[in-house]
């Protein structure tokens, strides 16, 4: 089975094979839409294939551009992204689409979900500006195009300084360093650190150099600084195509289709958070700063956080993410996450021999009763040429064709986790299995999806403040104690991992957990207030430190640019929406809480909970239909004693 998706040749020749796809799709849709006495099934579905198989060819390469980011994949990219942009905005602003939707919605035989499609559909068309005069659209084609444009070049600006950076230390900065991390580091007799994320924690978490500490972090935090002003061409131009649309600022344009009810509910949510878990901050903070005291450290900064925190969890829980790593082997952990999954909904995952764009990739099979449901694939090391963090993307979609086919899904694990190597497997940090288990969960709603219409099936038409609460509901069972015991053994012995251990990690979860908490929400309220009026780069800064002056405990050095990073908001999805996080994660935590009340492999309740609330895809509001589910409102005290803050 091959899916390394493109070869060198095809990387090559992608711009010109894609534009003639592109031109039969346009033909297909021009064809289609000038048909007379179209139904739902006569339109929906043929247009539903349109869109998935532009979707289909399209991700290969920006999933390749991702995890495999070279010259070639770039190039293509970033020729491709205007032609697919321009393409399906133009779809938007199509009045005769629009009004074959319109007719479709008065349709009387049309099924609850149809009729979802047909409503969110039609509330899109108006979003995109389907009603503006012509000069007006216009201007917002030309605003959507670019915006696509300065999105990939924030993107690339990042990746590119990411892969650029590397610093050479000597062995006597790295006695405090696991031996395990050292090795990762040691290039012949040298010890070279770069801005990768493996390496990067590593460094900050155990060079006893404070100086050394201070250079790696200035080098990560003063990224990319020309998307400075890729930045407040962003702002500019969001401001502008929320004005266009009828709105006061962009944050209401993109609350708009969201489950929250406005900006100000927004905000007001996330100070209200701020303010009860304020207190609990500080307290972590001064015992922090007390604790550096001790090493003659009297103005604690952001780059001695990792390395402080480290020594004061050791010494107060005696905990050490090191100790834990020979029982988190990544493949164990990933067959363990596979047993816990089919033991919670009887699903199975099985792995398939397959080429694909990398060695370190893997793919899986997804089955119910023997039947198969979807692909699952994983691509979990840092490397070279790889964007940081973690995600889930989904590649094809579950739905009916129009042909009456079935179409399964398929989607793409991606993480950054210690690499393996020819002598040493790759070691998880706990976090690392949280992470696992989160962005696995974004793969469940997307693969365990039971609908069967294109624009709602799976991660498809999900609002977008809830599309967090699958993956941060599983990553919560990464802390449970007879979970854990379902995979976490030693890699070399073989023991399960012990009682004390367990205990550790359970403690350490919440360890400090006031710091991190109004971090998030740092990151939210920036979010939200650069995007409520138009706001030039030295405004945004100045938000960033009002932000900062509120709800932060400690404050970074003046030279750090976290803004130009910020690739959740510039170069993602989440623009004036980072606070789906939290308002995903209040509904999450009730939802945990119901799941241990029914010890968790209550398999009456797991089953209804996947038939009732996960497998609707994006075809019903989370949030409404786990309130039905569940008998009772959404509250924020789960939430906040989830975190340890109350």
């Amino acid at each position: 089975m091959d899916y390394k998706l493109l070869s060198e040749n095809e990387i090559e020749n992608f711009l010109e094979n894609f534009n003639k796809k592109l031109q039969n799709a346009k033909n297909a849709l021009e064809k289609l839409k000038n048909a007379e006495n179209l139904s739902y099934k006569d339109f929906i579905r043929p247009f539903s294939d349109i869109v998935q198989d532009l979707h289909k060819q399209f991700t290969k390469l920006s999933h390749l551009n991702l995890v495999s980011n070279t010259p070639k994949t770039q190039e293509a990219y970033k020729k491709t992204l205007p032609m697919v942009t321009e393409f399906f905005t133009d779809i938007s602003l199509d009045e005769n689409i629009y009004n074959i939707y319109k007719k479709i919605n008065s349709e009387n035989n049309l099924s609850k979900v149809q009729k979802v499609v047909i409503e969110k559909g039609i509330r899109d068309f108006k979003l995109a500006g389907v009603h503006l005069p012509e000069k007006e659209k216009e201007r917002v084609r030309q605003i959507n195009l670019r915006l696509s444009e300065l999105g990939n070049s924030f993107f690339q600006n990042i990746l590119d300084d990411t892969d650029k950076f590397s610093m050479e230390v000597e062995e006597s900065v790295l006695s405090e360093m696991p031996e395990s991390e050292k090795q990762a580091a040691k290039k012949g007799d040298k010890y070279i650190f770069t801005l990768q994320m493996p390496s990067f924690i590593a460094f900050m978490t155990y060079c006893s150099d404070r100086k050394l500490r201070e250079k790696m972090y200035r080098a990560f935090m003063t990224r990319a600084p020309q998307n400075e002003e890729i930045i407040e061409k962003i702002l500019s131009l969001r401001y502008e195509l929320s004005q266009i649309l009828g709105f006061n600022n962009y944050a209401e344009l993109s609350i708009y289709d969201k489950a929250a009810g406005s900006a100000e509910e927004v905000i007001e949510f996330q100070e209200d958070l701020a303010a009860k878990c304020r207190q609990k901050a500080e307290n972590d903070f001064t015992e922090l700063q007390s604790f550096a005291q001790n090493y003659n450290i009297k103005n604690l900064q952001s780059y001695d956080l990792m390395y402080f925190s480290e020594k004061l969890k050791k010494e107060k829980l005696n905990f050490s993410e090191e100790e834990l790593r020979p029982y988190f082997e990544k493949d164990a952990v990933i067959d363990g996450l596979f047993t816990f999954l089919h033991k919670l909904f009887n699903i199975e995952f099985k792995a398939v021999n397959a080429e694909l764009w990398h060695e370190k990739a893997r793919c899986y099979k997804l089955y119910i009763d023997d039947v198969e449901q979807g692909t699952l694939f994983m691509d979990l090391e840092a490397r070279k040429g790889k964007k940081d963090g973690a995600w889930m993307n989904d590649w094809i979609t579950k739905y009916i064709t129009s042909s009456n086919d079935i179409i399964l899904p398929k989607a793409f694990v991606v993480a950054n986790f210690p690499p393996s190597s020819e002598n040493n497997p790759s070691l998880l940090r706990h976090r690392d299995v949280e992470t696992l288990f989160h962005e696995t969960g974004h793969a469940l709603h997307h693969l365990l999806s039971n609908v069967k219409e294109f624009f709602v099936s799976g991660v498809n038409g999900i609002e977008w403040d809830l599309v967090e609460f699958p993956s941060q509901l599983l990553e919560n069972f990464a802390f449970e104690p007879g979970i854990l015991k379902m995979f976490a053994r030693h890699y070399k012995t073989g023991e399960v991992i012990p009682d004390e251990l367990i205990d550790k990690i359970v403690k350490n979860k919440n360890f400090h957990s006031g710091m991190g908490f109004v971090r998030q929400l740092e990151f939210g309220l920036f979010d939200m207030y650069i995007h409520m009026r138009k706001m030039s780069a030295e405004d945004v800064e100045k938000t960033l430190d009002e932000v900062r002056d509120r709800v932060a405990v400690i404050k970074p050095p003046e030279y750090t640019k976290f803004q130009n990073q910020f690739a959740h908001i510039f170069a993602g999805g989440y623009a004036a929406g980072y606070y789906s996080y939290k308002w995903a994660e209040r509904l999450s935590a009730n939802a945990f809480y119901d799941f241990l009340d029914n010890n968790i492999f209550n398999n009456g309740f797991a089953k209804r909970f996947l038939e009732e609330v996960l497998s609707l895809g994006g075809s019903a509001n989370f949030e409404d239909v786990y309130e039905k589910f569940s008998g009772k409102k959404v509250d924020n005290a789960s939430l906040l004693k989830l975190h340890g803050i109350i």
